[in-house]
């Protein structure tokens, strides 16, 4: 009997927690800033490539971008998830598509990544405590066939970024997003770190 009601607490919080890791990709790309706030804890931190630091600033510093009329989308998949009691880690997969550009050329920017999020239960609520982007991989295309666009390509010094985030670290700057130091690249260190901490902090 004591099985059976596991399974369906541990059922009811796997739903709980993929509704609310897609609800923050739907807030966030609509733009309901105060429903995207209630994704997270009030103390809760997020960590990506333009942004390092307190969620609830993330979400002011995401609604200035879009006033200027940046156009995003997040794209999530089912997400991977472990739960231990009232703390949970998921790993979801992100494509991240960015339509912007500047004058003749008009650019679609693509990057895939993963969500690694902790989180928490309190009161019977699932929120996220603590997320970080490992980036994979990214590209950059043109709108439009663009002959200008492929002559740029011999003037961009790519190499300055990290490997698998080239294209958006290019366009973010561009863009006049500064970059962050800490981005988690696959396969790194960094993200060997990242899991290990996601594990210890789990076990409790």
């Amino acid at each position: 009997m004591n099985e059976s009601i596991d399974s369906i607490i541990s059922v009811s919080d796997r739903e709980a927690i993929f509704e609310l890791i897609h609800a923050w990709a739907y807030h966030r790309d609509r733009g309901n800033w105060e429903k995207l706030k209630d994704t997270f804890w009030p103390e809760g931190t997020i960590s990506i490539s333009w942004f390092d630091g307190p969620f609830q600033q993330f979400v002011d510093s995401s609604r200035e971008m879009a006033d200027t009329g940046a156009q995003s989308k997040h794209i999530i998949s089912h997400p991977f998830i472990k739960i231990n009691g009232h703390r949970a880690v998921s790993e979801a997969n992100v494509t991240l598509q960015v339509r912007g550009g500047k004058g003749p050329i008009e650019m679609d920017l693509t990057a895939y990544a993963r969500f690694y999020d902790l989180l928490e239960k309190r009161e019977g609520v699932w929120r996220i405590l603590k997320r970080t982007a490992i980036y994979e991989k990214d590209r950059m295309d043109s709108v439009k066939p663009s002959l200008l666009f492929w002559i740029a390509h011999f003037f961009i010094n790519l190499k300055k970024y990290p490997k698998s985030f080239r294209f958006s670290g290019f366009a973010f700057e561009k863009a006049g997003l500064e970059l962050k130091n800490n981005i988690i690249q696959d396969n790194s260190e960094e993200s060997k770190l990242l899991y290990k901490e996601g594990d210890d902090w789990l076990s409790g």
